[in-house]
């Protein structure tokens, strides 16, 4: 399987709408503003300042910097997301603050802000060097990234290798790849480690990522290996609903202008 059929997969709706439905929950739980991303995004914000929030999903930080009196630029190609986004926009009243632009990243527009950041989003990136590339093109003061420090979904390679051991395990971009690239640009990047969770039980509830997993292992029409996936992932219950502590890297750099 191809790098891009693994992308393809994890952008699907209905993966997408599970996610989507669970981070709106999340924001309820935890606030963004006590978060390591949010506090270096407004390090280096006056008053006055302007974001671009790569990948805003259903606005955890463009929210609450656009209800601090930042102008925000959120861009978004999911529908899903973008439906929670541009409802909580105008529950806050923000539409004066939050500028929604329908698109993967780079877009096609010319775009200027003090503080450009993504926060888990490079890893779907086609092409990680223009993606970092674009967001200095678009950035005065600081460009931020969020990166997995270790690899999403770890179960995944040992129900990789019941079904298709001939094959490598899909991989996502991590801190450990990024780090590197940035350096071969010339990039000195500022790096902070913490450890957090990732996902809560009710995107990894077995029955949840079974559609997921099936379209991924290619074997949604195979009854059998249908009823084995579900056998293996219901014996790995405990450890997919209590994953370790997940490492992320926040990644901050002046961009070379």
């Amino acid at each position: 399987m191809i790098k891009k059929d693994w992308t393809n997969t994890l952008l699907s709706s209905p993966f997408m709408k599970t996610m989507a439905d669970n981070l709106n929950r999340s924001i309820s739980k935890t606030d963004p503003r006590t978060t390591p991303l949010y506090r270096e995004i407004i390090t280096h914000l006056r008053d006055d300042g302007t974001v671009i929030d790569i990948g805003a999903g259903v606005g955890r930080f463009a929210i609450p910097l656009a209800q601090e009196g930042f102008s925000v630029t959120a861009v978004e190609p999911n529908k899903e997301m973008l439906k929670h986004l541009l409802g909580s926009i105008g529950q806050n009243g923000l539409t004066s603050r939050i500028n929604v632009i329908q698109s993967s990243w780079p877009v096609d527009k010319d775009l200027q802000a003090d503080v450009t950041f993504a926060s888990f989003v490079i890893q779907f990136s086609r092409d990680p060097e223009n993606f970092i590339h674009s967001m200095e093109k678009c950035t005065n003061k600081r460009c931020i990234l969020s990166i997995h420090v270790d690899p999403p979904l770890g179960f995944l390679k040992d129900i990789w290798q019941v079904f298709r051991p001939s094959e490598p395990v899909p991989a996502m971009l991590t801190f450990s790849a990024l780090y590197p690239m940035l350096l071969n640009l010339g990039i000195i990047a500022n790096v902070a480690i913490i450890e957090e969770k990732r996902m809560s039980e009710s995107v990894m509830e077995p029955a949840r990522i079974i559609p997921l997993l099936s379209e991924l292992l290619s074997i949604r029409d195979k009854p059998a290996d249908m009823q084995r996936l579900k056998e293996i992932l219901e014996n790995m219950r405990s450890r997919i609903q209590e994953p370790p502590s997940m490492r992320t890297a926040i990644v901050s750099w002046q961009p070379r202008r």
